[in-house]
């Protein structure tokens, strides 16, 4: 036996104001992470402090980068239509793993980390293969 169910949409507000240098920093080309001044922990994504109550710094994520995992999605979630397929990777740039925007791209690829807006206008991490 089955119910009917909704669509479902789901908006939420992200509160940003204490990682704000962050999102400035992708509208400057710049990815930053964070790094505990007292334990030594690193962050990415950034976080406004750290889990031992240190204080963090704000570091630069730069260099090459090497795709561990990605994705192609082809099942476009609602709000994405403007975008199909489109592949999310994972890439290792030293102590951090993270997420981007991809294009043909495979496991063990070296990349460059960029910014750029998607089509609505957000800022977004994106990897290219270098």
């Amino acid at each position: 036996m089955f119910i009917e169910s909704r669509e479902l949409l789901i908006k939420h507000k992200i509160p940003v104001s204490r990682i704000s240098k962050y999102w400035k920093g992708l509208e400057g080309g710049i990815v930053y992470k964070t790094a505990c001044k007292k334990c030594g922990e690193t962050y990415y994504p950034p976080r406004a402090e750290c889990l031992c109550g240190g204080e963090v710094e704000w570091v630069e994520v730069d260099g090459e980068g090497i795709i561990e995992a990605f994705t192609t999605v082809h099942a476009i979630p609602k709000g994405f239509e403007w975008n199909k397929p489109y592949t999310i990777a994972i890439a290792s740039f030293g102590d951090v793993k993270i997420m981007g925007w991809a294009e043909d791209v495979e496991v063990g690829d070296r990349v460059r980390i960029k910014t750029g807006k998607d089509e609505t206008g957000v800022w977004k991490v994106y990897f290219e293969v270098i």
